[in-house]
């Protein structure tokens, strides 16, 4: 397992590399230390269930530079007036949205605000399959060492970030967006009175459908 610094400049470069040859890296984000892989690498993203040891029935979400990114995975919001309510408000920032897309799936969406993981979207030119470093039902991991100690198995490559103290080890709010419903899936630092203020605001001041 190769081991990267987060705060070296070809860092990105170099973890965006081995995820083009299909690897798996364990990276800081701005909640907690996360398995990535290439959004469009079916092959990658396996390797990260097995690593974890994740229920088949349980997604994986996306990390994304902007709702833009998207588009280079043929995927279209059904609401994006929603999310876009959403991203200008909280992101980057420590929430996944649940959005449902176009043709009737839903997409678990996130732009990160960690420095390292938006540099790494960049260099790689599209989104991240994502999800917390530690097996499955296990809490997960603050630090670069607790992020692949449990694990079964190695990613190819360690990102060490240090400490992920930006929300003291707390994982992302998870909220869902469901026709006009805004319901919280998971708790986190940020609240479903913030997220519906945010789209109330924004619902608000949208003319009116013709």
């Amino acid at each position: 397992m190769l081991t990267l610094n987060a705060q070296q400049p070809d860092a990105p470069a170099a973890a965006a590399d081995i995820l083009r040859r299909g690897g798996v890296i364990a990276a800081p984000t701005e909640t907690v230390y996360g398995l990535m892989a290439r959004w469009s690498d079916p092959r990658a993203r396996e390797a990260i269930y097995r690593l974890k040891r994740r229920p088949a029935d349980r997604r994986l979400q996306m990390l994304a530079a902007s709702l833009d990114d998207l588009d280079a995975c043929h995927l279209a919001l059904r609401r994006r007036h929603d999310a876009d309510a959403i991203a200008a408000r909280f992101w980057p920032g420590p929430l996944t949205l649940v959005a449902e897309t176009v043709d009737g799936d839903t997409v678990g969406i996130r732009i990160p605000s960690h420095p390292f993981v938006l540099s790494l979207i960049r260099a790689l030119g599209e989104p991240l399959a994502a999800t917390s470093a530690n097996l499955s039902g296990q809490p997960p991991a603050s630090t670069p060492l607790a992020a692949v100690a449990n694990l079964d198995g190695q990613p190819d490559a360690l990102v060490d970030g240090g400490l992920a103290t930006i929300t003291h080890g707390a994982a992302s709010t998870v909220a869902s967006i469901t026709g006009d419903t805004l319901a919280i899936l998971r708790e986190g630092p940020i609240s479903q009175q913030q997220l519906q203020q945010a789209l109330d605001d924004a619902r608000r001041l949208r003319p009116p459908t013709p």
